[in-house]
């Protein structure tokens, strides 16, 4: 139990009088005597002060001045030791401590300064060791639950209930993997908001934010040396050291648990590889037989083969969206590294595949691609070849581009004269430079929207961001722009201004 006002003056040895009371509970984190005119460039805050007012013998001693600075300083309160340069607290002093509702102990003569310190300090130590042993006992649960099934669910309920806060466990993209209680899931678009905004992609950064009346702390958790997901726990009060030592346990645990789902998912992956590989090699039938084998599900003919590409530091995700884009997975879509530098993906011809492509495109920004059109699958190796052509061909980053579809036709053809490009790329520079200072793509989220008809569910879908987040990059694009993206001109000005870009 911590030191309180209370308890000292429960202590019968002590015979501490309340001359101006306190709340009982009010909280004394240590003693300190002084008696300086101004011990507050010593004090930390929720110290009971003791002083004899050795400096303070007149009448007018300036006690308000002094009273005033202590309450500043958030004393817990001010013990007066009568008997040796004062008989009895001197009545200015009660009185400024009344006005500033500072709590004042009268300590008898006969009690020693330093047995209320030894008070004070053997009830800190106490609570630090009760404290200490919670925390240890919080992190044996914790590993418990890492060694059980329950995995990250189970680890993040555990946390949940042993720091008395709601916690969320997000994936790189922010996706939701687990949250307790339940209710904790509203709060997800809001964090994920922030971290975008914030950019947390160094796992020695940590944040700290505020959503209503909850202190949130957001803390990375590393896989394979960069950010794998986050652990964000939120609360009325802050944590305390020894339930700081608790969430760090917990983000280790994850970030194992994280990491052996990766070790999985880079043995999936390796399988993958082979498969694409046989099939783009000519060896098409040895891959679906292989495919049945590993039971790993093979595109249904005809199929297309993509070729996808970005800076070599953003390959990794640009697989990883491309693995993860939920309509490419319901088409059986294989991805796969290809050489140093290219990820392919082999994927059933269906409706609405292209657009599907371009949105894992949106997704990683400076990306590319080509796709080949439908073939079977005896034919992969020269529709590789085509698609491969193509994307040689087409350096338009944010762009797919399809085999057959290479020359530009439409309005477009009669739009591809140095002025119209002027003019869309006029039109275009702010949000293209505002790109220079920011690490939100907003060109290729405008491209997004356009191309959904200004749905925002199917637009945010697509980017792989909540709507929220959306509608706060739609504003920021009308801010930049100074236009109002619901008026079908304005679309039709800056779809125009975008397709120019593009074959630029």
């Amino acid at each position: 139990m911590p030191a309180t006002l209370g308890t000292l003056l429960s202590r019968p040895d002590l015979a501490l009088r309340p001359v101006v009371p306190a709340r009982p509970d009010r909280l004394v984190r240590w003693v300190h005597v002084s008696e300086l005119e101004d011990p507050t460039p010593y004090l930390e805050g929720g110290e009971l002060l003791l002083t004899t007012g050795l400096q303070r013998r007149a009448v007018d001693a300036g006690w308000d001045d002094y009273v005033a600075r202590l309450t500043g300083s958030g004393v817990a309160g001010l013990g007066f030791g009568i008997g040796l340069h004062h008989d009895e607290i001197p009545q200015g002093l009660v009185a400024a401590a009344r006005r500033h509702d500072l709590p004042l102990l009268e300590v008898p003569a006969r009690t020693p300064f330093i047995a209320i310190s030894k008070a004070v300090a053997t009830a800190v130590a106490r609570d630090e060791h009760q404290a200490l042993t919670t925390a240890l006992e919080a992190q044996r649960n914790l590993i418990r639950a890492a060694l059980g099934a329950g995995g990250a669910r189970e680890i993040t309920a555990r946390l949940a209930r042993v720091l008395d806060c709601w916690a969320l466990v997000l994936d790189h993209s922010c996706v939701l993997r687990s949250a307790a209680p339940d209710a904790a899931r509203k709060h997800v678009a809001r964090v994920s908001m922030d971290i975008e905004q914030l950019g947390l992609v160094d796992l020695q950064r940590s944040a700290a934010l505020t959503i209503g009346e909850d202190t949130v702390a957001v803390l990375p958790l590393g896989v394979q040396g960069r950010v794998g997901g986050y652990v964000v726990v939120g609360r009325p009060t802050a944590l305390t050291p020894a339930e700081r030592s608790v969430l760090t346990t917990a983000v280790g645990l994850l970030s194992l648990d994280l990491h052996s789902q990766w070790d999985l998912r880079e043995g999936e992956r390796r399988a993958r590889a082979a498969l694409v590989h046989l099939a783009v090699s000519g060896e098409a039938d040895l891959a679906v037989r292989l495919a049945d084998t590993l039971a790993v599900p093979f595109p249904e003919p005809p199929v297309r083969v993509a070729v996808l590409g970005a800076p070599q530091e953003r390959l990794p995700a640009l697989l990883q969206a491309a693995e993860d884009h939920q309509a490419l997975r319901m088409v059986c879509a294989l991805a796969a590294r290809h050489e140093s530098d290219r990820v392919l993906v082999l994927l059933s011809a269906a409706v609405g595949e292209t657009r599907s492509l371009e949105e894992v495109l949106m997704r990683v920004p400076q990306s590319r691609g080509a796709v080949s059109d439908a073939t079977p699958m005896s034919e992969l190796p020269e529709a590789l070849r085509r698609a491969q052509a193509v994307f040689h061909a087409s350096p338009a980053s944010g762009r797919l581009v399809i085999a057959q579809d290479l020359v530009t036709a439409g309005l477009l053809r009669h739009l591809g004269t140095p002025d119209a490009h002027g003019w869309g790329a006029s039109l275009l520079e702010p949000l293209v430079r505002h790109a220079g200072r920011s690490k939100l793509d907003l060109v290729a989220t405008l491209r997004v929207f356009l191309s959904h008809n200004g749905l925002v569910d199917a637009s945010a879908s697509a980017l792989g961001i909540h709507r929220h987040t959306l509608r706060y990059r739609l504003n920021k694009i009308a801010e930049l722009l100074g236009c109002d993206l619901d008026n079908p001109t304005v679309r039709a000005e800056l779809w125009i201004a975008l397709l120019l870009r593009e074959h630029s």
